[in-house]
Formats: C-alpha cells, sequence, structure tokens
C-alpha cells in the first residue's frame, strides 16, 4: 500500500458492514435478476449456473480499496476486468451491488471458471479489498484481502480471510 495510510477501525468496521449488507444482484441469462447475499445460499439460478465450475465470484474493478471513483472511470476499469476474463477463458455474467433504500451502485461481474489463485490475482491487479465466494451448494462468504483488518472486524462464519 504505497503511500496509503492505514485504515482506522471505525473505518474497517463501516465497510464491513456495507459489504455484508450488500445485494449482490446478478442478470440471469434471459434477463431474469438474482440476489446474492452474504450468508446465504445462492439462490437455484445462480447453482444452476455455476454448475460443474462448483463456485463463483462476485467481483468488481471499480472503486479501488472502497475509495469512490466517477462512473466513467468505474466503467472502464470494469471494461479491463472483462477483457482479462475473456483472456482467462473464463465465463461472467453482469450485477450490480447494491443496499436497499441507498443510492450507490457498484457494477460488477459473477465470474465462474476461475480459481482461487485466479481471483486472487483479480483482486490484487484491480485494488480490491474482497470479493464474495458463491459455491454451488453452501452459503455465500466474504472473502476479504486485508488481513491487517482482522482485528478490527472480528471473527464471523460468513467472512474468511486470504
Amino acid at each position: 500500500m504505497s503511500g496509503r495510510a492505514p485504515e482506522t477501525a471505525e473505518r474497517v468496521r463501516a465497510l464491513m458492514t456495507l459489504y455484508l449488507g450488500t445485494h449482490y444482484d446478478v442478470e440471469m441469462p434471459g434477463g431474469a435478476i438474482a440476489t446474492i447475499r452474504v450468508g446465504a445460499p445462492a439462490p437455484a439460478p445462480v447453482q444452476r449456473w455455476i454448475g460443474d465450475d462448483d463456485v463463483a465470484f462476485y467481483a468488481t474493478a471499480c472503486n479501488p480499496r472502497s475509495t469512490p471513483l466517477p462512473l466513467d472511470q468505474n466503467l472502464r476499469r470494469l471494461e479491463t476486468l472483462r477483457a482479462e476474463l475473456r483472456t482467462r477463458g473464463c465465463r461472467w455474467l453482469e450485477g450490480v451491488g447494491h443496499v436497499p433504500g441507498a443510492t450507490w451502485r457498484e457494477p460488477s461481474l459473477l465470474i465462474a471458471g476461475i480459481g482461487d489463485a485466479g481471483i486472487a490475482e483479480v483482486v490484487r491487479c484491480h485494488d480490491q479489498n474482497s470479493v464474495i465466494v458463491v459455491p454451488a451448494t453452501s452459503i455465500a462468504t466474504l472473502r476479504v484481502y486485508r488481513p491487517e483488518w482482522r482485528a478490527f472486524a472480528g471473527e464471523r462464519a460468513d467472512v474468511e480471510w486470504a
């Protein structure tokens, strides 16, 4: 983290609350919207879409380190991520993360065909704090790639630390 001040406990707790309370919407083939929630199994259409990949990851390239950027910059960052995923041979569905009742929206992707090492590279490359791990057969979890946050955030069954 070159030149960045350490995160405060207050900011880490606020971000964790945001990440855990977000609705992770996915546009399914055919146009229906399915919502993924941390701590709950993926909706059946998402489970079927994941299929033999067994797990997918809900990720974005927008708002690096949860620092808001203008929409045009975020859309360019997301297109860069799509190009990277094409190169890797991944498949994805378009999505939007949001908190019900709030105006914040973050374009995102539900990505299949990428393993733990690949998604970790994506997180590092696009300067993200976390992803949502979406198994086809169990609950979705928040995977946090900021080990220094653990002291502030505490332990939860629906949070894993990379």
